[in-house]
């Protein structure tokens, strides 16, 4: 392929690449969600002088995606795009640091190669590469960072890249420990490669105390909460079950996240996946020197999963998120004739295509609440709480927060599971126990002390049933605004 040829398919692949972006948002899977709600909602409060190590609730999951959108809330205000343009921007120069590995691991044609599949595929991380979910970015920045710097200090050791290794080191360490997916297999090889590395290790560990300087202070302010990682929920065993069954083939494309639908129907998606399968088990055998990093990575992931306390959840690869650029080198690697690249490129893309046509044809839901599908359109339940004067709302998590962003802070959502559910002086609280109020109790607690408070559900959902017999006694009116049912306290 000539240099010219090869301009246009990167030129191409950005293109694709935007354009599968832009698609993403568009679909109903594409509204705003809770979780991008909390990182607006911190990054707001960054502006106003706090400095938060992670968010809140949790020892891990660093605030660097925050810290690096509160310009552009400052600039453009409390909205989806300004904490989401940050995201985006870390996914488009990891896609940058995948083509700088693939020079030193391939050639220029299939470094190229290696990064557009990277930016175009496949439909899910399309969708996430969009999404203000908090570190995925910035830890898959970090990840490729750290993975470029030990193949260059395997090639030439200089005290730049020492001291570089070190901060991507400590960085990663703060926004995420997913980072040792990559980092530890890479310096495993890294030393048995070229031990004579391991005379650097102060510049690595000075610097990689300098990156970390946020996480450390913050376990000694919070007892270590990071080495206390969340209770597994399921079996351990049922971890490697979902990488297999679930989680792999959908961040392959080959599978839909959330409905678990093959792309194409069952028998073609197990064909697509075992040909993939003896693509990788071809490249292990053959043991090509210049990949031994990469499939070292992939070797041991399974392990991490495993180990893991958060991959019991199946409905979507996020776990997946540091070994997908490695899966792109890999692709790109058996690619070796520059008709087989251009045939791959097109079947990324058709994946990706395709798997955005099925998300929204079928209605996937990638987020439920009260075991159904949230509403992409909160509008109904806002222009309801301002037309009736109400300031303040109980509503489930994936609600509430929403509430609180998409108001820029008018309307309080508090998060509610109304675990027992009581009515005083005709008011009704959802009565959650105080030490189960969720990541951030503040909103809960604001609203509990004002009379004046409706209740937010969505329709058809497992929780109003429960209360809608005290709400109606105590005197609340029921609204239908939306796809939500409406509480409104008496007198309002």
């Amino acid at each position: 392929m000539s240099r010219r040829g090869l301009l246009g398919l990167a030129l191409v692949g950005v293109a694709a690449g935007i354009g599968f972006r832009v698609w993403a948002l568009l679909l109903p899977q594409g509204a705003l969600d809770a979780d991008e709600a909390v990182v607006g909602l911190m990054t707001r409060s960054i502006l106003h002088g706090t400095l938060p190590v992670f968010f809140p609730g949790q020892g891990y999951g660093g605030t660097q995606e925050a810290f690096l959108a509160a310009p552009l809330v400052a600039a453009f205000g409390l909205k989806a795009a300004s904490i989401r343009a940050v995201v985006v921007v870390l996914w488009a120069a990891s896609a940058v640091l995948v083509w700088r590995i693939g020079l030193h691991v391939l050639d220029e044609r299939r470094a190229v190669v290696a990064a557009v599949l990277f930016w175009i595929w496949p439909a899910y991380f399309d969708w996430k590469s969009t999404r203000a979910h908090g570190f995925y970015g910035s830890e898959l920045f970090l990840a490729l960072a750290i993975l470029l710097l030990v193949l260059r200090l395997a090639e030439r050791v200089t005290r730049r890249d020492l001291v570089l290794l070190g901060l991507s080191l400590g960085l990663g360490l703060w926004s995420s420990p997913q980072v040792a997916i990559v980092a530890l297999p890479a310096l495993g090889w890294l030393v048995w490669r070229r031990r004579s590395v391991l005379y650097g290790w102060p510049f690595v560990l000075s610097a990689a105390v300098v990156g970390a300087l946020p996480w450390l202070l913050g376990n000694l302010r919070h007892d270590w909460y990071s080495l206390h990682p969340g209770r597994n929920e399921g079996a351990w065993t049922a971890h490697l079950h979902n990488l297999v069954v679930a989680t792999l083939p959908q961040a392959l494309g080959i599978r839909l996240p959330w409905s678990f639908e093959w792309l194409g129907g069952a028998i073609v998606g197990y064909l697509v996946y075992a040909v993939l399968a003896a693509g990788f088990v071809m490249l292990l055998v053959r043991r090509r020197a210049e990949l031994a990093p990469l499939l070292l990575i992939v070797v041991v992931f399974p392990v991490f999963y495993f180990v893991s306390p958060y991959t019991w959840l199946q409905s979507e690869p996020r776990y997946l998120t540091l070994v997908m650029p490695v899966f792109a080198l890999l692709a790109a690697a058996a690619l070796t004739r520059p008709a087989l690249a251009i045939a791959a490129v097109a079947c990324a893309a058709a994946l990706s295509a395709a798997g955005l046509v099925e998300l929204e044809r079928q209605h996937v839901a990638p987020f439920r609440t009260e075991g159904v599908a949230v509403p992409a359109n909160l509008t109904p339940v806002l222009d309801t709480l301002r037309s009736h004067h109400l300031g303040y709302a109980f509503a489930s998590y994936w609600v509430a927060w929403r509430i609180t962003f998409e108001s820029d802070l008018h309307l309080v959502g508090a998060k509610s599971s109304y675990a027992h559910p009581f009515a005083r002086d005709r008011r009704v609280y959802p009565g959650d126990p105080p030490n189960d109020l969720g990541i951030d109790p503040t909103y809960y607690r604001e609203a509990e002390r004002h009379r004046d408070v409706a209740h937010v559900f969505v329709l058809g959902g497992d929780v109003e049933p429960h209360v809608r017999a005290l709400l109606r006694r105590a005197g609340y009116r029921r609204l239908v605004s939306g796809g939500f049912a409406i509480w409104l306290p008496p007198g309002a």
